[in-house]
């Protein structure tokens, strides 16, 4: 084996070893930290978690939280952490530490600003957000809580028939037209003064006010459907101040959600319908037979 095969081997081998070749870590993925979040300040009891998994916060509240056993950063290095608002590809600075301990805790305290909402938060960690970060592990849903007071929504002002459901959850309604809806089962407030507004997009719309008495209780409101797209949702939330955590406001039961026209029928032209389709299909007919009687041989 001459010379030149030699290096070419050897080539061939750094090669092959260096794409085998795998760190322990990568920046940008997730890292040995584990995130934990807390409602009090002693940290002894965890934010309850969604459906998901993930831990399940309120907009304007303050939490306390905990990564965990982090080892990617030795002693006496400064690191950073950041909220990753997914949503937008936005990172906030919450806090800086200097590492005295491996594994290392982050603890801090933030507060959930006020118009995040139906949005995902993930925890990064590290020196800089170029080239030297991890995520911890375990994720943040942004939301408020779901009261108990239940939305319906009818098409006619005495209250008796309900708008279309989509799978038993959603009213689907019209653009610019206006229904009537209520909701039954209020039990967050009492003998005063709230206020309704209905939340789509990034838009919070003032809806109008309504005065609850004695638990449970009822309120009955007015609304035209804004020139929404087609699956828009719209949700509606009542309290006394649309933003801020949960003792302000909370959404309403079941949502509505913008629909074609095409998803309705009107009973008072169902008749109508059914006459018009037939005819359609009595004229494809007539049609047809007449063809085969002009070719049919004499």
């Amino acid at each position: 084996m001459n010379t030149k095969q030699l290096l070419l081997i050897v080539t061939i081998v750094l090669a092959i070893s260096t794409a085998l070749t795998f760190p322990t870590h990568a920046t940008g993925e997730q890292g040995t930290g584990t995130l934990y979040v807390y409602t009090d300040p002693e940290r002894t009891t965890l934010v309850e978690l969604d459906s998901n998994g993930r831990y399940y916060v309120v907009p304007g509240t303050e939490y306390y939280f905990n990564v965990s056993g982090t080892t990617e950063y030795g002693i006496g290095v400064d690191i950073t952490v950041w909220a990753y608002r997914v949503n937008t590809a936005e990172n906030i600075a919450i806090e800086n530490f200097a590492v005295d301990s491996t594994p290392f805790d982050a603890i801090f305290t933030w507060t959930i600003p006020d118009e995040w909402l139906d949005e995902i938060v993930k925890i990064k960690y590290g020196i800089n957000l170029e080239n030297d970060w991890f995520f911890a592990q375990n994720e943040i849903w942004v939301n408020a809580r779901v009261g108990e007071g239940t939305l319906y929504a009818y098409t006619d002002s005495a209250r008796t028939t309900e708008a279309p459901l989509k799978e038993s959850k959603h009213y689907l309604v019209l653009p610019a037209v206006k229904y009537y809806f209520t909701i039954a089962g209020i039990t967050e407030y009492e003998s005063m003064t709230i206020k309704i507004w209905a939340r789509y997009q990034t838009t919070n719309e003032l809806i109008g006010s309504s005065t609850v008495g004695e638990q449970p209780s009822t309120i009955s409101f007015e609304w035209t459907i804004p020139s929404l797209p087609i699956d828009a949702e719209i949700k509606i939330k009542y309290g006394t101040d649309y933003q801020g955590s949960l003792e302000k406001w909370v959404y309403a039961r079941r949502m509505t959600e913008s629909a074609p026209r095409i998803f309705f029928a009107i009973p008072e032209y169902t008749h109508g319908t059914i006459l018009a389709l037939a005819t359609c299909f009595a004229s494809v007919a007539v049609y047809k037979r007449s063809k085969r009687s002009k070719h049919k041989p004499i």
